[in-house]
């Protein structure tokens, strides 16, 4: 079968992905809450900040910038081209798109059999960061959202910035300022994003 050669933007848009949130498994959050109380504190969001910014500086250089990018792609490329021909075939394509629909459905089932008040579950089978799309999406989307991380705008984020973006966020959703976020304040924070995103989508374009 003749290979078709996919172009860095497409192979972005397919498998770039933003920020990683917590994964349940087993039903337990594999995220902030650290010591799985369902509580999140400001040291446990810090934490998981430092170990995330570890694992996107690829080239350990203290800023997440385009080499990293573009060394992230390469290696999302290389586990694609499995037959290390330097190209991706519409086979080996196939191939990643119905391993990830495997473990997405392993991971909705587990779900599914965890109970509803299980610290860092997700409800009704929706990824976080937007109703039934979750946080992966375009790599115009992802990188976009990355950037707005990067306060001073020299085209790098720093651990500092990125440490700062994760607190923003968990000051949004701490809603009574007491230093820690519930399930409560999560459930309702997602519920409030729901409400923006459906009221968006109703908007009328132009």
């Amino acid at each position: 079968m003749k290979k078709t050669l996919i172009a860095g933007a497409a192979l972005a848009a397919m498998l770039t992905a933003s920020m990683a949130v917590a994964q349940p498994v087993g039903g337990k959050m594999r995220g902030p809450d650290a010591n799985q109380d369902g509580v999140i504190t400001q040291a446990e969001v810090r934490t998981q900040a430092q170990t995330m910014f570890a694992r996107m500086d690829v080239n350990k250089d203290g800023r997440i910038d385009k080499a990293d990018r573009e060394a992230r792609q390469a290696e999302r490329f290389k586990k694609l081209d499995t037959d290390g021909s330097g190209e991706v075939s519409l086979a080996e394509m196939t191939a990643a798109r119905e391993a990830r629909e495997t473990k997405r459905a392993e991971r909705m089932s587990m779900r599914a059999e965890a109970d509803k008040g299980e610290p860092g579950a997700r409800q009704g089978g929706k990824w976080r960061g937007g109703p039934g799309k979750g946080m992966r999406g375009g790599h115009g989307g992802g990188h976009a959202r990355m950037m707005r991380l990067d306060t001073n705008k020299d085209g790098a984020i720093t651990l500092a910035e990125f440490e700062a973006g994760a607190l923003e966020r968990f000051k949004r959703q701490d809603t009574n300022n007491d230093g820690q976020v519930t399930k409560a304040e999560r459930d309702a924070a997602r519920e409030a994003m729901k409400q923006r995103w459906q009221e968006k989508r109703a908007k009328p374009a132009g």
